[in-house]
């Protein structure tokens, strides 16, 4: 029989996905991803965590969401074997059949004194797990961090963390308080918790940089957030005693300003010798042409999705448009003759490997005139 890992794996491998595009469509972790399929639990911050996310990942998978998670329970509990003495003593005693007509007779009341002391033990038990548990911050995963801080300032709050899926830079979620929601921007994990609603209006919490931030109905705030590449927008679209519906909505990548330097000033001699100017950085276009003087390998990704990965013949000439830029890795540079926006372009000699990422960058004098550069990838 499979285990959780295995059919987990299993079914993501039928599908011909790797656990890069699980992270696109989920907005899960990889790290965690990999934890479910390794059936590495410990590396969860608790299990409401574990459990939130199996089921996102089972759901995603399209497989039976609950039986996997009994399936997971019953990894936990395991499997118990009867000692034989105890299948070979007398089924009833008197005191045995007193007791069970004193559990018929009051059977109700003892189930809800019963599921009373259960919650409480629950409860328990999983703010006792995020107090207690060691948090590695090497990773820098938010998820971690979030739970660090709130252990650190003894506020074991969190009730549920749930996943955000993004769709088009925009995402709809209905979260309650004291329960928080991941989503990625990029490749930047971002976390929010619900602390408090008064009135028409929330208090939330966001990480990285554990900053309160206070939004009122149908009025959109956009927050920079240390270290992510683009603004995320926070709307509230809906509110009742204890409940808070969300719009979260990414801006545009941001732009570095920075002065530029001379190897930045060499990139964009070489890549381009004209300026664009635009309104706005989605009406621009990087066209790279590609002639193929020998076979070599190139991997390509156009605003961020792959396009192609593989060796490709002498003699073959390719042309691939993006609108923000375009990553490209060669295994020999010198097998290519490149042409960027009609500009020749070298990216190294015969047997050398290129990483580059060619992009927009802004003028800091003009904001609507644009340079075409060539970074390291």
């Amino acid at each position: 029989m499979e285990s959780i890992g295995e059919k987990l794996r299993s079914a993501r491998e039928a599908r011909k996905i790797t656990i890069k595009d699980v992270v696109k469509e989920t907005n899960i972790s990889p790290t965690y991803l990999q934890a479910l399929e390794e059936e590495k639990f410990d590396k969860f911050p608790s299990e409401t965590y574990l459990i939130g996310f199996l089921r996102s990942y089972a759901e995603f998978l399209r497989l039976d969401v609950e039986a996997i998670v009994q399936a997971y329970k019953g990894y936990k509990i395991g499997e118990s074997a009867t000692p034989l003495e105890e299948l070979t003593k007398p089924t009833k005693s008197n005191l045995s059949i007193t007791a069970s007509s004193f559990v018929n007779r009051h059977r109700n009341i003892l189930f809800m004194a019963g599921a009373a002391v259960a919650a409480i033990f629950v409860i328990w038990g999983i703010r006792a797990l995020i107090s207690s548990s060691e948090v590695d911050l090497s990773g820098g995963d938010t998820t971690d961090a979030i739970k660090n801080e709130y252990v650190k300032n003894k506020e074991n709050e969190i009730e549920n963390l749930r996943p955000l899926q993004l769709a088009n830079n925009k995402g709809f979620i209905l979260v309650s308080k004291n329960e928080a929601v991941q989503f990625l921007v990029d490749n930047k994990e971002v976390v929010f918790l619900l602390k408090n609603i008064k009135g028409d209006a929330v208090t939330l919490e966001i990480f990285p940089g554990k900053r309160l931030e206070k939004f009122r109905m149908e009025e959109p705030r956009s927050v920079a957030l240390e270290g992510c590449p683009r603004d995320v927008t926070f709307t509230l679209k809906g509110l009742t005693e204890n409940r808070a519906k969300i719009m979260v909505s990414l801006g545009e990548k941001k732009i570095e300003e920075e002065a530029t330097t001379k190897e930045e000033e060499s990139a964009a001699m070489n890549a381009d010798n004209t300026s664009v100017e635009a309104q706005s950085r989605q009406s621009l276009k990087i066209v790279f042409e590609a002639e193929f003087v020998q076979k070599s390998f190139i991997e390509l990704y156009l605003d961020g999705v792959r396009k192609v990965r593989g060796f490709i013949p002498q003699g073959q000439s390719e042309r691939w448009e993006a609108t923000e830029y375009i990553q490209i890795k060669i295994g020999n540079a010198g097998g290519i003759k490149a042409r960027i926006n009609g500009r020749e372009y070298s990216f190294g000699g015969a047997g050398q490997v290129a990483n580059k990422v060619v992009t927009w960058k802004k003028d800091v004098k003009n904001p609507n005139l644009y340079h075409i550069v060539v970074k390291d990838w």
